[in-house]
């Protein structure tokens, strides 16, 4: 047994020398010139590379080969697949579907967006310089049997003919695309793994749980099944933020790809600020926070309220503005009334996407008071591009955006007191709160521009490796 024994240790050295040596080649790949999200992140997956597949891990399904020119050159046709887009609804993945397909277009590429069927009826349009197409048939906004049958028809009837050479698939949209044959699928990925259930889990009240919350689960796990063969077979996975490239670990070839902002419609302005504040009868110089989210349980709406009806003891002068609606606004606007009928508040409803800018530009700070997993939500870096300093709760890719101190601060999720402390610091110190807004701005337009981020994707597509 000694033999044996003593011959480990210089071949585990070996071992580990060979790994740091590939560590420090992919480093001086990722490191110069790129923005630090695309940088070899942390527990070692690897911005625009991929992690060596753990033992015991899916192997991932032969992928499609290239066409024999190698990779491409700039004027890709790309196939966007969502099940929602800005036609369906509003929503942090609709607008990102919208971010890519505008400055893909923009940057000279072809863009075919196909998606599930139009509310309206109509089986085609365009818009933004890429063709969009409907399936009919199929429900509009979800998942189901027609959706996989007809999008896999429409992918073999039109692929060849349009000459498409990479599938970007939005969340697991492109489920049925997969096995066809056709070429590489890119699968942008905003959450994954079972933390999801936890908001679902604080979304329903009471007794409703007993039937809301099995039914939210049974439709993750059918997500779950249904992406899990479209991550083995994708020719590259895009995490939206490090939390989310966590939970992806056992796949190969996960890159790092964050949502992106339109950094030239969110800034700020003070024009803006002044009309914006005189419609809703705020004083200029009262402080003003900011929440634009859906109105649920999970997004913590509830929350930042009562941090704000906190801190408006001790600064009168506060107000909060709510952009959006959803299930939990009747509910909540009721508590306030029995609890806080001091508080200033503003409940705004839902507001098309293109108002949403000068409602920004009004505000002193931005809340995420979210309690699900997020995967890096689309409003923080709408508020970094305006200008504002967040307070928010480490909530899944949260802290991929949020540099705790120097963009905003970070506080321990679920924890409201932290929540309202940090809201306190920032409401009572102005020169402070302009401090973390100038560098978040500065942030947005380095890292999360849409520019930047569509042009490090479409190196990805290419082939380029971080």
């Amino acid at each position: 047994m000694e033999g044996p024994l003593r011959a480990r240790p210089p071949v585990e050295r070996l071992r580990r020398a060979r790994q740091r040596d590939r560590a420090r080649r992919e480093g001086r790949r990722a490191g110069a010139g790129r923005p630090a999200w695309a940088r070899p992140a942390d527990r070692g997956v690897a911005a625009g590379g991929s992690e060596p597949r753990p033992r015991g891990a899916t192997r991932a399904q032969p992928r499609p080969r290239r066409s024999a020119g190698g990779p491409w050159r700039p004027g890709i046709v790309l196939c966007l697949v969502a099940r929602r887009i800005w036609t369906h609804g509003l929503g942090g993945m609709e607008e990102h579907c919208r971010n890519l397909t505008v400055e893909l277009a923009r940057q000279g590429h072809t863009v075919h967006l196909l998606t599930t069927a139009h509310p309206d009826g109509r089986p085609r349009e365009a818009a933004y310089g890429a063709e969009l197409h409907y399936l009919p048939g199929t429900a509009p906004g979800d998942y189901s049997r027609a959706w996989r049958r007809e999008s896999r028809r429409w992918a073999r009837d039109n692929f060849r003919r349009l000459g498409v050479n990479a599938v970007l698939s939005m969340s697991v949209a492109a489920y049925g695309l997969v096995d066809i044959g056709g070429p590489p699928t890119y699968t942008i990925v905003h959450g994954w793994g079972p933390g999801l259930l936890r908001g679902d889990w604080h979304d329903v009240r009471g007794w409703r749980r007993l039937i809301d919350f099995p039914r939210a689960a049974r439709w993750q796990a059918a997500v779950w099944l249904r992406g899990r063969p479209l991550l083995q077979g994708s020719e590259r996975i895009l995490a939206v933020s490090h939390a989310v490239a966590r939970q992806l670990r056992r796949y190969r070839r996960v890159s790092l790809l964050p949502n992106c902002v339109d950094t030239s419609q969110f800034l700020p302005s003070e024009a803006d600020r002044g009309r914006v504040r005189a419609e809703l009868g705020l004083g200029a110089d009262d402080p003003v926070a900011l929440i634009a989210s859906t109105v649920t349980w999970q997004k913590g709406v509830h929350l930042g309220l009562e941090a704000c009806r906190t801190v408006a003891r001790d600064h009168p002068g506060l107000a909060a503005v709510v952009a959006g609606d959803g299930p939990a606004a009747a509910p909540i606007e009721a508590w306030l009334r029995r609890t806080a009928p001091g508080l200033r508040v503003r409940f705004l409803g839902a507001r098309a996407h293109d108002d949403l800018p000068p409602v920004f530009a009004a505000a002193d700070v931005f809340l995420l008071p979210s309690l699900r997993a997020e995967g890096l939500p689309t409003s923080v870096l709408e508020a970094m591009s305006s200008g504002l300093p967040i307070v928010a709760m480490r909530a899944g890719g949260t802290p991929t955006a949020v540099v705790d101190g120097g963009t905003g601060l970070l506080v321990r999720q679920g924890d409201l007191a932290a929540f309202t402390e940090a809201v306190r610091a920032l409401v009572g110190d102005p020169d402070r709160r302009r401090a973390l807004g100038r560098a978040a701005r500065v942030r947005a337009l380095a890292e999360f521009d849409r520019t930047v981020v569509v042009r490090r994707m479409v190196e990805l597509l290419n082939g380029a490796r971080c």
